[in-house]
Order: structure tokens, then C-alpha cells, then sequence
């Protein structure tokens, strides 16, 4: 079994752009997450949850805006102490969606074979890639269609996780 390290996240089949973020010090603050996490993407969200009553531990969920950045941080950051703890990272789940990240892409993939490649999944609404791009989303018109794909398609290329 590789370590964590070795496996991409494109071959992980847990990986999405959710970071889970365990063992968070009780006093911990959105800026506090975004500077110390900024530095490996865009964030589009952060929610952090607090103790309730009869809880003793402050958690939280970064997302970040594609797959790569989420696992530079995931494997930078697992161990680290933030404000006064060692923090815990794992992927969280992944949402329902019907858009659809594609890493691993490059000067050499033009515009028109992701459309071929993808359409045979369902119905392509956009696709958000500039050539030269390392990533792309497809957004397909249904959330069937990326669940098509991970049972159908993942299998055949490691490159892609749930936007």
C-alpha cells in the first residue's frame, strides 16, 4: 500500500476539494484557517463548528477551489499545530454535484477532446478550461451524469474528482 503521499489525488477515490479539519483549538477563527491555509489556493469556504453542549472538540471544512490545491494543503497541513493543536486533516464528503473537476490536463488537450471524452457521460452544460490549463470543470445539465461517470469512467483515467 503507498503512503498517503504517494497516492494522487486523482487515484484517491475519497479525494474532493473539502478539507475535514479535526482537533481545532476551541478559540480558532476564520482568518486565522485562511492565513494559515491561503497559501495553497483559493478558498471558497470556510465553516467551522463549534462545541456544543456536551462536546468537547472545535472542527471545521475549508473548500478549496479545485482537487489540487485541497491536497497540497491536506498533506502540508496534517500534523501541524494551529493556534495551540495539532490538527487532523482528511477529505470531507463530497456533495452532490454536477460539476466536475479534471486535473492533470495540459498545453497538448484541446478544448474539443474534453467535450468528446466527456459527453458520452451526459449532456455538457460548460466547460471552464483555457488551453494550457493544468484543470478544467464540466458542468454537465445533471448530477446523474458525474455519477455516471465515477462508476463508468473513473475506472479507465485517474484524473478527475467531484468540483
Amino acid at each position: 500500500m503507498p503512503a498517503e503521499e504517494e497516492i494522487s489525488p486523482e487515484d484517491d477515490q475519497r479525494a474532493n476539494r473539502t478539507l475535514f479539519l479535526g482537533n481545532l483549538d476551541i478559540t480558532v477563527s476564520e482568518s486565522d484557517l485562511r492565513r494559515a491555509f491561503d497559501r495553497f489556493g483559493v478558498i471558497t469556504e470556510v465553516d467551522i463548528k463549534r462545541p456544543g453542549r456536551g462536546q468537547t472538540s472545535t472542527y471545521g471544512f475549508l473548500k478549496f477551489e479545485n482537487l489540487d490545491m485541497a491536497h497540497r494543503a491536506k498533506l502540508a497541513m496534517s500534523g501541524k499545530v494551529l493556534l495551540r493543536n495539532p490538527i487532523k486533516i482528511g477529505y470531507g464528503k463530497a456533495t452532490p454535484t454536477t460539476r466536475l473537476w479534471v486535473g492533470g490536463l495540459g498545453p497538448w488537450v484541446p478544448l474539443a477532446a474534453l467535450a468528446r471524452e466527456f459527453d458520452r457521460f451526459g449532456t455538457i452544460r460548460t466547460i471552464d478550461y483555457r488551453k494550457g490549463d493544468s484543470w478544467a470543470y464540466i458542468q454537465y445539465e445533471t448530477r446523474f451524469s458525474v455519477t455516471t461517470f465515477f462508476y463508468k469512467g473513473r475506472s479507465q483515467r485517474g484524473w478527475l474528482g467531484v468540483a
